[in-house]
């Protein structure tokens, strides 16, 4: 079985996918856009990653790819056991590739020191929620899930892509952070660090 990974190092939602295959031990090859996005355009008919070539079958968006890994692989479970747990894991999943996104997105396209600020006011409001849920925890729903990954995944792309920290008065989440790096050794923390 052949399992191809169209990506960008740098995007938060291939690293999501990447993330997601290696919890769950499933073996892929990486195929990086950057130089080239012809391939990922014949296969796919769009330039959007993450794109994953399964067998031949095209998956489009970190979403679909993380629910049809989830289907073929059932070990090391992205989701929580309980329907309702799984329903609000979705609900954040989703609220961190839209919301948390947008906001992420709207800060590194300030073009003036008012943009800027007003983005950090949009992005501030988000920080000290983040803060308040994650006081105490370590993974949302007791053991790491597709909300831990989609929430952490945004973040981290603050930090390599951006070069933008989050405020040091948020210390629970600045702990959350520091825990999923330590747990997850993401081979872009390593890249970063040199």
């Amino acid at each position: 079985m052949a399992i191809t990974l169209y990506q960008s190092a740098t995007s938060m939602f291939c690293e999501k996918v990447r993330i997601v295959m290696r919890m769950k031990n499933v073996p892929f090859e990486i195929f990086d856009v950057r130089p080239n996005r012809q391939p990922l355009i014949d296969f796919s008919g769009q330039r959007k990653v993450p794109v994953m070539d399964y067998n031949g079958k095209c998956i489009i968006d970190s979403t679909f790819i993380s629910a049809f890994l989830e289907e073929q692989y059932p070990q090391n479970s992205i989701y929580p056991d309980k329907p309702s747990d799984k329903g609000l894991a979705l609900m954040l999943e989703d609220w961190a590739d839209e919301v948390l996104n947008l906001a992420i997105r709207t800060l590194r396209r300030a073009e003036t020191p008012e943009a800027k600020k007003e983005a950090e006011a949009g992005l501030g409001i988000h920080f000290r929620t983040l803060d308040q849920f994650f006081t105490g925890k370590e993974f949302i729903f007791g053991r790491m899930t597709i909300a831990d990954i989609a929430i952490f995944t945004q973040l981290h792309y603050l930090y390599t892509a951006a070069n933008y920290e989050i405020p040091a008065t948020h210390k629970a989440l600045h702990a959350w952070i520091d825990f999923m790096r330590r747990y997850l050794k993401l081979e872009s923390l390593k890249a970063s660090a040199t």
